[in-house]
């Protein structure tokens, strides 16, 4: 099937995304606070057809509370003042103040559809894809003709309409036959989008819709919503992603601490920012390390990874990239050591590792940190931050100070007593890899860390990654955004798709750049652990002072 999804002025919008009816919704002096702690400040906005408002700012910064109040998510105990009112036809809705429960039922799906961060956690995990969205289209009554009437615009059959959509979000057709479990986090990401607007709701609410994916599956995304706001429907974009606000963005909304800092057309409100530089360094290429030989991962019947070799030395930072589902969560899972290869073997400072996971001495699992993209599967949703972070230490017969890792992953430490909840998806992963830092491992392996952070923040984590590495930390760096990776790693390494499993080759020298300058001006404290390689990456200045944890060796 050939659809246009190219949303440049003047450029064709497929046919079933043209909007059947049109919502604006106002908001005025939106208040939230949670316990004693205001979150949210005085928002106003103005949503209305054909336009995409971009809400940007850091992680933590309440942009993820907006949807939540206009949605009637917000958790129990949360109080809101100001107003919002949603208008279409001759229908209003105040979605403030209607009861959550008949809220939610009102407008989920039918005229409010929603693609919440992480919204892999959208589907149920015993059915396919296919028919969750088909059940989708059975309730919000698009399988069928609406009012008795074809739409105009729409192909009169729900699986003809479930194909365009999926085509247009640059979704694999093999995807739709799949359980969740059996997709990666992009591919995911993309497929709750196709359910946010499976039924074309008038408003689209979409939190970071481009976490986690490749450059091209990004830029697909942004297509996407630009064609569905052209087609006549309210659209709104929480994000920390520049690139995308610059590409679907009419306005542009800047959020800080809860509060509206700047509002207007893009090129008034965006900021210009450049990625993070490190020096490369020289490595001992027969050096010991955290290494995969001949490694071999399959599915089932299905070839997932082919004959692999990857080695990870102390003191080296290596990138990983590749499309989305092409594999790369696999190899950081083998090389973490969480996940034992059926081919292969993985050998730690030239040893053999025999065994995955819990089935390895726990002093053996400590020399090897693992960081997942998906911090919420990471952390027992019943502790606070502060004792997720000092837990694993503690069980380890040592004690650490989680005021102090949270400040060098820059972290705030009032959210230390709050649970994962209550926390944004950026904030959260910082708890998590405050928590890596706690036993100061030989190794750390970092799967798409920097996915759910805003630029900042992102380039916050990278200064911790350089300074890992300079104290004698080997780090495999699992990511899309190749400048980063680029910037701040001594090789990159891409996974190619193939038909007898993914391959593993060196990214083109002619796509990467040559020069990685010094960054200037201050940098974060972070984790130093003592080893051989203490040389400093950042001679333009000193670091600030932090605690300097030694390794487990």
């Amino acid at each position: 099937m050939a659809v246009d999804v190219r949303v440049g002025r003047g450029s064709t919008v497929p046919e079933s995304l043209h909007a059947h009816e049109s919502a604006s919704i106002e908001v005025r002096g939106l208040t939230v606070a949670h316990g004693g702690t205001t979150v949210l400040q005085d928002v106003d906005l103005d949503l209305v057809p054909g336009e995409v408002h971009v809400l940007l700012g850091r992680s933590g910064a309440g942009k993820s509370t907006v949807v939540a109040a206009l949605t009637g998510m917000l958790p129990r105990g949360s109080r809101v003042a100001g107003w919002a009112t949603l208008r279409t036809g001759d229908r209003t809705v105040e979605l403030l103040t209607a009861a959550p429960r008949v809220q939610r039922r009102s407008l989920r799906g039918r005229l409010v559809g929603t693609a919440p961060q992480g919204a892999g956690g959208v589907f149920t995990p015993t059915s396919t894809i296919a028919a969750q969205l088909r059940e989708a289209q059975r309730v919000g009554g698009r399988s069928r003709s609406r009012f008795g009437a074809a739409h105009p615009h729409r192909p009169s059959g729900a699986a003809e309409q479930l194909a365009e959509l999926a085509h247009a979000a640059g979704v694999d057709p093999t995807w739709l036959a799949r359980h969740p479990h059996q997709l990666s986090g992009g591919q995911l990401a993309r497929l709750g989008l196709v359910a946010a607007m499976v039924n074309h709701p008038p408003v689209l609410l979409v939190d970071e819709p481009t976490a986690g994916l490749d450059a091209e599956a990004a830029r697909t995304v942004g297509l996407l919503l630009a064609a569905y706001a052209r087609a006549g429907h309210t659209v709104l974009v929480i994000t920390h992603d520049v690139g995308l606000a610059r590409q679907v963005a009419h306005t542009v909304t800047r959020v800080a601490a809860g509060r509206v800092v700047a509002q207007g057309a893009p090129r008034d409100v965006l900021p210009d920012a450049a990625p993070v530089r490190r020096a490369r360094r020289p490595v001992d290429p027969a050096a010991p390390g955290l290494a995969a030989h001949g490694v071999v991962v399959t599915r089932g019947a299905q070839p997932v990874l082919a004959a692999t070799d990857l080695a990870v030395r102390s003191g080296e930072v290596v990138g990983l990239t590749g499309p989305s589902g092409v594999g790369k969560s696999t190899v950081a899972a083998v090389l973490a050591l969480l996940e034992a290869p059926p081919a292969g073997h993985v050998a730690l400072a030239g040893e053999r590792v025999r065994g995955a996971g819990l089935a390895l001495p726990p002093a053996q699992r400590r020399r090897v940190a693992w960081v997942s993209q998906h911090p919420h599967t990471a952390v027992d949703p019943r502790l606070t931050l502060r004792r997720a972070i000092e837990l694993p230490a503690r069980l380890a017969g040592t004690e650490v100070d989680a005021t102090d890792l949270a400040a060098q992953v820059g972290l705030d430490p009032s959210l230390l007593d709050r649970r994962p909840h209550e926390v944004s998806g950026g904030e959260l992963q910082r708890a998590v890899l405050a928590r890596s830092w706690a036993l100061a491992p030989e190794y750390l392996v970092l799967d798409e860390v920097t996915s759910m952070l805003d630029p900042a923040t992102a380039d916050d984590v990278l200064r911790l990654v350089a300074r890992a590495a300079a104290a004698g930390t080997g780090v495999l760096l699992v990511g899309h955004d190749v400048e980063s990776l680029e910037a701040v790693c001594d090789r990159v390494l891409e996974l190619h798709p193939a038909d007898g499993g993914s391959v593993l080759r060196p990214r083109d020298a002619s796509d990467a750049g040559a020069a990685h300058p010094v960054p200037a001006g201050p940098h974060p404290a972070g984790p130093h652990p003592a080893g051989p390689h203490a040389a400093d990456p950042h001679p333009a200045g000193p670091h600030p002072a932090g605690p300097h944890p030694a390794p487990t060796r």
